[in-house]
């Protein structure tokens, strides 16, 4: 581990808490003070400044109305694997019920929180330029811009995802690329998807070589998260050839190892497993909202959750017997209260006391699923889906056991769901393969309002 990074680590440990605290929202995306507007001139003075406005970097990502809870939660909502539970919030209803109108207040606050985190990403970025301490070397600069790049490219692709057609590589229908630090009165336009992707890809290209490539960190974005987030993107781009090439790089790197079908629930209960790549990591003094938004506690009442297990999934697992992962889903009458019945309740987000629940983020597991998808409909595919299969306790397939490549897409579609349930992916998942017509959420009336139209509204709303 480099000087630097264990430097970095100290200070977060000891300052994020006072450094979330922050966190405050208005109502237009470019209006945001970021941890680091407190003049750049008196942060990026020295190495611990710029240190300080990394840490705040990865705050913004913990938010709880992006990886703290409510970013994955509201993409499963939109699915068929989620549906919503207590409270009887409208706002929450419209997304369960998929009635969702531009209005929504959780899109406009998850909107805010993308675009938060990369207006303290552009910081960052061009922050680092003015650091005249003599103890910021080139290889700490390196380290805290490439991870600066990397989760701006997440964030941004995270805003495609959920905010553009982002299954179209024709469509007009992007999201605001922001590659410098704007002022409240700056309006930037919506890319097209075409364009959203080219800066997506440069800026993860362009991190990969300024982070040490043997650094095996899960907590922090390393060169290993890098490239496995680019074999994301290039899957969801399309392009399988890249998609394949990268997740090939991490796999055959052996810095991460799959875990068998009596281990692998440690994903959930413990930290830091052999098959994570980058976890979002929180404690008990910085929780994230994954319990109380999913299972809440042991004799919790429907109106207490808002995130529940749909019914459907349940029928899912019971047809696919001896799947582990279906023991983290619960649909039990004598666990749950009468009103969650017949839907039940996620088991991957427990710790009733500490609510310290990561946000997974990048799993080795994903990235044999993608080469699953990148190989398509061959020997091959089959092989990387058969590698997921054996270690949750399911049977191999074979080649023969599928009759087109459209059955075969539906295996991989249900090993990701199988797998990723309540991890944020499969909205977009259903998307990216055009299996739903539900593929995209509207454009927040508020920023299109705010930027005099010149955001245009996503079409069907």
């Amino acid at each position: 581990m480099s000087n630097e990074t264990k430097i970095m680590k100290t200070i977060y440990k000891l300052s994020l808490v006072i450094l979330f605290s922050f966190w405050t929202f208005s109502c237009n995306v470019l209006d945001q003070v970021s941890p680091n507007d407190v003049e750049n001139g008196n942060v990026f003075t020295s190495t611990a400044g710029a240190q300080s406005a990394l840490i705040g970097l990865y705050s913004s990502l913990q938010a709880r109305d992006y990886y703290g809870g409510y970013f994955p939660m509201l993409a499963d909502l939109y699915s068929d694997v989620s549906v919503g539970g207590g409270f009887d919030n409208i706002a929450l209803n419209e997304i369960s019920d998929q009635t969702i109108t531009p209005a929504n207040i959780f899109l406009q606050n998850t909107y805010l929180a993308l675009y938060y985190t990369v207006a303290t990403a552009n910081n960052i970025i061009e922050g680092v330029e003015l650091v005249k301490d003599p103890t910021f070397t080139a290889e700490i600069k390196n380290s805290i811009k490439g991870q600066a790049l990397a989760i701006r490219a997440l964030a941004h692709f995270d805003a495609l995802r959920m905010f553009g057609q982002h299954w179209n590589n024709g469509s007009f229908f992007g999201v605001p690329i922001v590659l410098s630090v704007q002022t409240a009165t700056d309006i930037v336009p919506r890319s097209t998807v075409a364009q959203s992707y080219t800066a997506i890809i440069k800026d993860l290209q362009d991190a990969l070589p300024l982070l040490d490539a043997a650094d095996k960190s899960k907590q922090f974005v390393t060169a290993y998260a890098v490239e496995s987030l680019l074999a994301r993107v290039f899957l969801y781009h399309q392009d399988m050839t890249n998609a394949l090439q990268s997740a090939t790089n991490v796999i055959d790197a052996n810095a991460y190892e799959m875990l068998d079908e009596n281990n692998f629930s440690t994903i959930y209960t413990g930290r830091l497993t052999s098959e994570s790549i980058f976890e979002l990591s929180f404690d008990v003094q910085n929780r994230s909202s994954f319990n109380i938004l999913t299972y809440s506690r042991d004799d919790a009442l429907r109106t207490e959750i808002l995130w529940l297990a749909e019914e459907s999934l349940n029928t899912f697992f019971t047809n696919r017997p001896g799947d582990a992962r279906a023991a983290l889903v619960d649909f039990d009458p004598a666990n749950n209260d009468s009103g969650i019945i017949p839907d039940g309740r996620s088991q991957k987000y427990r710790g009733e006391e500490t609510r310290n629940n990561p946000a997974y983020i990048l799993r080795l597991a994903e990235l044999h699923l993608i080469r699953a998808e990148a190989y398509g409909f061959t020997q091959e595919g089959i092989d990387e889906l058969n590698v997921i299969r054996s270690n949750r306790g399911l049977a191999n397939y074979q080649l023969s056991d599928f009759g087109s490549k459209n059955e075969y897409i539906d295996a991989v579609m249900d090993e990701r769901k199988a797998e990723f349930n309540f991890e944020g992916h499969r909205m977009f998942d259903l998307a990216r393969v055009n299996k739903t017509a539900l593929s995209i959420f509207p454009f927040p009336q508020r920023e299109i309002t705010a930027s005099q139209d010149i955001l245009a509204q996503n079409p069907g709303y």
